[in-house]
């Protein structure tokens, strides 16, 4: 019989959204990019980066990644509205088709429809954005092959992915300083260091 009050962490929560909302994103990017046979096989959205499991027979390549996050953000470029609305199951699987189950089907006889008009659809619980720009930057990570056909996508967006970029920035510096180079010139000198390194292995050999 307590009476609570309740308070939404904002911050929190709108980086929950830009995950969710990037998900889609990624998922039609990804499907662009690799094929139509690219469908969701899971996710996991947290505050700080975020996974989306797809349908895929082979690993994704270096090249393919940065096409897909090519493609991400220019979805997110595009100012698309973010659509979401409550629709009964048998409306909504004839106006979109079973395409709508990214990542296993949704009990109840409504549901809710997340449409990125002209990009993606789905029946999803999640919160979501309201125009694909709130997303802000779309970064992905990497992507790991986990089982037979399916392969995770790991990513961030809005300021998730800023953060990942600083921390990458600050690596790459760091590493130009002890090897007291410009960072430009990076990775000739730790091939030559390498190079180095090989030959005085083979020597001591």
């Amino acid at each position: 019989g307590d009476t609570v009050n309740g308070q939404i962490d904002l911050k929190r929560r709108v980086q929950l959204a830009k995950h969710h909302t990037a998900t889609h994103i990624v998922n039609a990017a990804a499907r662009k990019v690799l094929g139509s046979h690219i469908n969701q096989a899971g996710a996991k959205k947290d505050v700080d980066k975020a996974t989306i499991d797809l349908t895929h027979y082979q690993n994704i390549t270096d090249e393919e990644l940065q096409q897909i996050e090519k493609e991400a953000n220019r979805l997110v470029m595009e100012n698309i509205d973010v659509e979401s609305k409550f629709i009964p199951r048998t409306e909504a699987e004839q106006a979109y088709g079973m395409g709508i189950y990214q990542g296993g089907a949704v009990p109840g006889k409504t549901l809710r429809i997340v449409n990125i008009k002209n990009v993606d659809v789905e029946a999803c619980g999640g919160t979501h954005l309201h125009n694909t720009s709130e997303a802000g930057e779309i970064k992905i990570l990497k992507a790991t092959k986990i089982s037979d056909g399916i392969v995770r996508l790991y990513f961030t967006a809005g300021e998730a992915a800023q953060k990942e970029k600083k921390q990458e920035t600050e690596i790459l510096e760091e590493a130009a300083r002890l090897l007291n180079v410009e960072v430009k010139y990076l990775p000739s000198r730790v091939n030559e260091l390498f190079e180095k390194w090989k030959l005085a292995k083979k020597s001591a050999e």
